[in-house]
């Protein structure tokens, strides 16, 4: 059965000592990232046996939970049961080194965006393909409205991190904004290009061009936070609103011109120019390093420090010889991952070796690593092996990035560009051979199954349960409705994730009143604080009973839950009542939606719906 990402978001906020435990929660693209109060007090081998969690990580500050493609789900059900202080310091308790705190910034600041910096570097690689096979005029409209339209991101960058470090620094969002905005302002740019001297209270502007630019406004931001601080500490409150920005923005923007931005674009030339010398020193040499450790780093939760340098890149040369490295190390992962299917003799990690394969080609490759390659051990070492080779020879091509992306198949258009096609094939070469070296490097050497063995017999046990249950026919747990109304399959419900039976089968019931009652004994297992869903167990079955369709947005309104998590429930008892006209005038469909989310050692469920249905009639058996 499909896993119930409700339940895991609720048992991680449980095992992570709950709300008043959790400071901050944020997403990249694989992780979820906590920033927690206590750190000690969680038990990571039992956050790691959560369903839909496939291992924990502590680095950067943060306490990160590797969830894989569906952690965006995770994220939105987990800030459904906490609440976060967005004027709180986001700044974890445990002690925690200065590397790891630049790494907890880094990531918060640009994982909330990079999929659009992504978007933006694709479509620059797809019109590069368009005008080498001529299918496009690079003089025509529509060439220069697409091409400006895959730069605008990258132009606008500091507008983009302001918005986020403005939420990891606690300063006001649109404060924020204006100060980005006023380094990009076509005044400043126009000022830039004329050239003559400008001078502000005497003291000279060095007038540096910051589109694109990264350190000069995380800088900024975080000094804006102890000014705004200072401001809102002093000022009468009866001002505050009004001035606080005032005197934010007005100190700022000069201070940025006259200090953080001269000071943040030689940090980040500093950095980017060590990289690239030592990238001109021998890029095949840089090519094994990157493609044999990249995804070493992924391990640690400290990639992130690298993001600077890349983006950076794109700004002052235009294009990136890192990314084309690494992406080596993302095809040698998922061929790893590909080798332990085509070896192994568990159906188990057959299965979980070729999703992480298919993930892995498309640049996620967390499940690869840890769901299978780390934890068997040798195809981790093997995928590396692949990874080096494959970066040495991207590194021999002069392979680079032409447009920000995170390496993977559909981002492959970001690597071409009119006038560089045998570094587009030496790309092309580099990952080809990373992944088929991971799978014959994992196929060849092998791996102990001693751990997929181990978990070999459980499926058995529990199918032949599951036939002894079967072949006696007993009903393991009858459901009754919840409602009085009409009942409806499930395939009807105007609500795509129920209605595709993604969370479990079950049924709808057109509620005729706003009431809602236990359709068995049974104890209450998750409330959601909105009181609009309840989540039910009984005899290893759960039920999740959702209350209408979105109507989470209501944020509670026009629902009174009459019983709380962990209280014990009898078959009839008053759960939840709901006011049914109000939430229909505000636009809500109030279907009363019972799904099966875990059948235990059931393997069949019974549904009887197309009729009315009166509280406490049996619409649903499970045997």
């Amino acid at each position: 059965m499909a896993i119930d990402y409700r339940i895991t978001a609720r048992e991680l906020v449980k095992e992570l000592g709950g709300d008043s435990n959790i400071t901050n929660v944020t997403h990249c693209a694989t992780r979820l990232r906590f920033i927690l109060k206590e750190e000690s007090i969680v038990d990571s081998a039992k956050v790691s046996k959560i369903p839909g969690v496939i291992t924990t990580v502590k680095a950067g500050g943060q306490y990160q939970v590797v969830i894989g493609n569906h952690v965006k789900d995770v994220f939105e059900f987990v800030m459904e049961l906490i609440t976060v202080d967005e004027n709180a310091e986001n700044i974890s308790k445990n002690k925690v080194g200065i590397f790891n705190r630049i790494v907890d910034i880094i990531s918060s600041i640009f994982a909330p965006f990079l999929y659009t910096l992504a978007a933006c570097g694709i479509l620059q690689g797809i019109l590069g393909i368009l005008v080498a096979l001529n299918v496009i005029d690079t003089l025509g409209g529509t060439y220069q409205i697409l091409n400006f339209i895959s730069w605008t991101a990258f132009t606008f960058l500091p507008v983009l991190i302001s918005i986020t470090a403005a939420k990891k620094f606690g300063v006001n969002t649109y404060a924020a904004v204006v100060i980005a905005c006023a380094l990009v302002c076509p005044d400043y740019i126009n000022m830039v290009n004329t050239g003559a001297d400008v001078y502000f209270l005497g003291m000279k502007v060095q007038l540096l061009s910051y589109t694109s630019s990264v350190i000069p406004i995380i800088l900024s931001i975080w000094v804006a936070s102890y000014v705004q601080k200072f401001f809102d500490k002093y000022l009468p409150i009866v001002v505050r609103n009004l001035f606080s920005p005032m005197f934010t923005i007005t100190i700022m923007v000069p201070l940025t011109l006259l200090a953080f931005g001269p000071i943040g674009n030689a940090v980040g030339g500093a950095i980017g120019g060590a990289y690239n010398s030592l990238y001109g020193l021998s890029p095949i040499v840089a090519g094994i390093i990157v493609g044999g450790l990249w995804e070493v780093l992924v391990i640690f939760g400290v990639h992130w420090g690298i993001t600077p340098v890349t983006v950076g890149n794109y700004a002052s040369l235009g294009y990136d010889t890192f990314t084309g490295m690494q992406a080596s190390a993302v095809f040698s992962q998922a061929g790893a991952a590909l080798g332990v299917f085509l070896k192994t003799k568990n159906k188990d990690m057959k299965g979980v070796s070729a999703s992480a394969a298919v993930t892995g080609l498309f640049g996620i490759t967390e499940p690869a690593i840890y769901g299978v390659n780390l934890r068997l051990k040798k195809p981790m070492i093997c995928g590396c092996i692949a990874g080096a080779v494959g970066g040495g020879i991207a590194g021999a091509f002069h392979a680079v990035s032409w447009g920000y992306n995170m390496p993977g198949i559909a981002t492959i258009p970001a690597y071409f560009k009119v006038g560089y096609v045998s570094e587009f094939i030496g790309f092309l070469i580099s990952i080809v051979v990373s992944f088929a070296l991971g799978v014959i490097l994992t196929y060849i050497v092998g791996f102990e199954e001693n751990v997929a063995e181990a978990q070999e017999e459980i499926p058995e046990t529990t199918e032949k349960a599951a036939d002894s249950v079967s072949a006696e026919g007993g009903v393991i747990l009858d459901v009754a409705s919840p409602a009085k109304g009409l009942a409806i399959p499930i395939e009807e419900v105007k609500d795509e994730v129920f209605a595709s039976k993604g969370m479990g089968d079950g049924i709808g019931i057109v509620a005729e009143e706003g009431k809602v009652y236990a359709p068995f004994d049974a104890s209450v297992e998750i409330l959601f604080p909105t009181g609009h869903a309840i989540g039910l167990s009984a005899n290893g079955v759960e039920l999740l009973i959702h209350i209408g369709i979105n109507t989470v947005e209501l944020g509670g309104r026009g629902f009174q839950a009459h019983v709380e998590q962990g209280d014990t429930v009898r078959k009839g008892d008053l759960l939840v009542t709901f006011d049914k006209e109000m939430i229909e005038k505000e636009g809500y469909d109030t279907t009363v939606i019972c799904v099966v989310t875990e059948m235990g050692d059931s393997t069949q469920l019974d549904v009887c719906s197309g009729h009315k249905v009166n509280v406490l009639e049996t619409v649903m058996s499970v045997r």
